[in-house]
């Protein structure tokens, strides 16, 4: 995973804000309550999702880890009394484990050994736990690979990953793979859409091209109850 670059802490609040129209849709989209889980957050950042986790979803207990230090001074700071745990590293600590559920948002494109990560993931999961993961950024989505191809030098990114090459990776690992599109609402304008003229292709990205990724460790022992559905 990239650990040199990060934004400033105004920058990744504005970002994590811009964000979370996606978290939303993320939890409207997986299949599990998340009440009373032990979750993972991969990439944490500043603790904005698993913060809207512990308020909104009553989780038991929430643990993100992210390679920024910064950030995760921040997180730390922002938990206040939730039951939240942050840690600064590229991968989850070794106390660390049994989960019930992970999530990533756009972590996955990141990772310079895609196979390491999903075994990572895999030991520190449950029986019968699942991983979601958020990927947009991917080699069948035109506005991110031209992302990519702008960024890579000086992001020091891997090479665009295919859908294909991801899942396959993590079915190789043991996981159990499944796949959905986001059930995203609106999306938020910004100036920045307005002014690239491609408001379009955005709304294309946003619906079609940035998937939901669903890695299921085999078994049963997590206990996880499948989400109710509003009526």
């Amino acid at each position: 995973m990239t650990t040199s670059y990060w934004r400033s802490a105004s920058e990744d609040e504005a970002m994590q804000d811009a964000h979370r129209f996606v978290w939303h849709a993320m939890l409207e989209t997986i299949d599990v309550d998340l009440a009373g889980t032990r979750v993972l957050d991969v990439g944490c950042n500043r603790g904005g999702f698993l913060r809207l986790l512990a308020d909104d979803c009553a989780i038991h207990e929430g643990f993100g880890y992210d390679p920024a230090a910064a950030a995760i001074e921040d997180a730390r700071r922002l938990a206040g009394h939730r039951p939240l745990r942050f840690a600064s590293a590229t991968a989850p600590p070794a106390a660390w484990g049994g989960f019930d559920v992970a999530f990533s948002h756009e972590v996955l494109y990141l990772l310079d050994d895609l196979s390491a990560h999903a075994a990572a993931i895999f030991r520190a999961l449950k029986p019968g736990g699942v991983y979601y993961a958020v990927m947009g950024v991917h080699a069948a989505s035109p506005l991110m690979a031209a992302w990519h191809e702008q960024n890579v030098e000086t992001m020091s990114l891997p090479p665009l990953y295919t859908l294909d090459h991801v899942a396959a990776t993590f079915h190789d690992a043991g996981f159990e793979v499944a796949a959905s599109r986001l059930c995203v609402r609106f999306i938020p304008i910004t100036a920045r859409h307005l002014t690239e003229g491609r408001l379009l292709d955005w709304l294309d990205y946003y619906y079609n091209q940035k998937i939901l990724l669903r890695f299921s460790r085999p078994g049963s022992a997590a206990g996880l109850q499948p989400k109710r559905i509003r009526r």
